[in-house]
């Protein structure tokens, strides 16, 4: 009777020693879920669970490694955290450790180190590194990290119940981080796009914002930017109540880089505008000051036009950009306007030409970037000048704002729907 009643005791002790660890993990496991809930910053997650791994099995010492891509350094050490009087600095067999980990993929418990005939160690090493416990910390059956813990404060190894408690901290921790990273990830991402919002606004506002009524011209001009920002530029440079100046340019690549260099060939576009002398002068100092303040990989293609209004003639000056296209009222046909030159950035000094037309009522002229030109449809085909001088020869006669409408509808109608790849801008002109 008295061996049945010592046998249930036993049974109930270790039932209640059962429950006990189970409501200890699930105590951890819950003050990890709160520690972490309302934090967004990974290092600070990182840092939590450490700081918990240490307490819930009264270790001296903990550290969390994330994995890298690194050939060289596969494991990371992020967060440290010492429990103990004193600074344990970070010991060579500690690398070798979790490097086992990581090569069996499981957990590993060191009840002394010095005994311990798979790691060799230093008597330094030996005396301040006893006991360890290290756990793989998983993600989506990917090893995302290692968590390790030294040193039972009490001064005896570590059990099998710290080693179980340890990887249940670490399994919900791979969740933990991943959710962290997530968030993070979210957060940036908004912050990213708030900046690239915000520098579409700056650069739609450096656009212009309507385009000129004057009195002899029908003008009209367009842009569509692949991203959010953009390379491409257009402006109306108003000289004298005679003359009109159209410039058109497209910064290689684009993106914020680009956007960024369209903005700074505003400016000193703008600051020489008042220069006296042929267009050519005008081009040729951009070039200069261009060449001395972006950087050598980047270059820019730029179409400068010169309308005199009463005297009906049109100057332009080409700097290795497309060439205008020029619908002719009289004969009804539209032909590229030639003429060579070098982008900016490439030759600092080059000297520029120019080309004088004289104007008729009812001509058109249309500049544009080689986004529009090079728009490419599914299957991979170009849209080209070609259509774009059919289009203006097929609507001579109608206004700039219903031949912008025409080219546009058929540029995307060519599309089809396949992402733009880059950006346009185009301004067309009617003469009145």
């Amino acid at each position: 009777m008295n061996t049945q009643k010592m046998n249930d005791a036993h049974k109930l002790e270790k039932e209640i020693s059962r429950l006990k660890s189970a409501i200890e993990e699930l105590s951890v496991l819950n003050e990890l879920a709160l520690a972490v809930g309302a934090s967004t910053d990974v290092h600070q997650v990182l840092d939590t669970i450490v700081q918990k791994a240490v307490k819930a099995v009264r270790a001296e010492q903990g550290s969390l490694m994330l994995v890298t891509q690194k050939q060289d350094n596969p494991l990371q050490t992020l967060i440290r955290k010492e429990d103990f009087s004193g600074t344990m600095p970070a010991y060579r067999v500690g690398s070798n450790i979790t490097g086992w980990v990581l090569k069996n993929r499981s957990a590993l418990r060191i009840e002394d180190l010095a005994k311990d005939a798979r790691f060799r160690c230093t008597e330094e090493e030996c005396r301040a590194l006893r006991s360890v416990l290290c756990v793989p910390v998983w993600q989506q059956a990917k090893i995302i990290g290692v968590l390790m813990v030294t040193n039972k404060k009490t001064g005896e190894p570590f059990s099998d119940g710290d080693l179980r408690l340890l990887s249940i901290i670490a399994a919900q921790s791979g969740q933990l981080i991943r959710n962290a990273r997530l968030q993070e990830e979210a957060v940036e991402k908004k912050r990213l796009q708030h900046e690239l919002d915000l520098a579409r606004n700056i650069q739609q506002s450096l656009l212009p914002a309507k385009d000129p009524r004057l009195k002899g011209l029908d003008i009209t001009g367009y842009f569509s930017p692949a991203d959010a920002v953009s390379g491409d530029y257009y402006d109306y440079i108003t000289l004298d109540e005679h003359r009109l100046a159209i410039v058109i340019a497209d910064v290689s690549g684009h993106g914020p880089s680009a956007a960024l260099v369209m903005t700074l060939l505003k400016g000193v576009v703008h600051s020489l505008a008042i220069e006296s002398g042929p267009i050519s002068h005008w081009m040729r100092g951009i070039n200069r000051i261009i060449s001395k303040i972006i950087p050598d990989e980047v270059f820019i293609t730029m179409q400068l036009l010169l309308f005199d209004i009463p005297q009906k003639r049109l100057t332009f000056c080409n700097a290795g950009h497309n060439p205008p296209l020029y619908y002719n009222s009289a004969s009804q046909e539209c032909s590229p306007l030639e003429l060579p030159g070098c982008a900016l950035n490439v030759l600092p000094d080059f000297d520029y030409g120019i080309k004088e037309i004289p104007l008729n009522r009812g001509d058109f002229i249309f500049i544009y970037t080689d986004g529009l030109a090079e728009a490419f449809n599914k299957n991979n085909e170009e849209f080209g000048q070609q259509r774009v001088m059919e289009i203006i020869s097929q609507n001579g006669t109608t206004s700039s704002q219903k031949m912008m409408e025409h080219i546009r509808t058929a540029v995307f109608t060519f599309m089809a729907g396949n992402r733009q790849a880059d950006d346009m801008a185009c301004v067309g002109v009617k003469i009145l």
